[in-house]
């Protein structure tokens, strides 16, 4: 077996909106293009999150937009951190 994966590939953010929105939603389409390609090759992975936008025109367009690590600043990785610490310092354990 080979270390491979395939890839289905979008297009370029549209301009228009990455202008309209101050670099910060990069919508892209579908493309039917695929790539297979050898998994070491990969330097970065990102999600593409279906969006319906509504254009300056009043018309719905379905795109997808590029969210890097999605989820990772919520996520500890289950790392222990002094921030979690218990604030309670009495020892009475009232529930409230």
């Amino acid at each position: 077996f080979s270390n491979v994966t395939i890839l289905k590939l979008y297009s370029k953010p549209n301009p228009e909106l990455l202008q309209l929105s101050s670099q910060v939603l990069a919508g892209s389409k579908i493309l039917d293009e695929v790539v297979i390609c050898d998994v070491k090759t990969i330097l970065n992975v990102v999600a593409m999150i279906p969006k319906r936008l509504l254009l300056l025109s009043g018309e719905e367009e379905d795109c997808f937009c590029m969210v890097e690590k999605p989820g990772f600043d919520i996520s500890d990785l289950g790392v222990p951190y002094s921030i979690y610490s218990d604030d309670d310092t009495d020892d009475d354990h009232n529930v409230e």
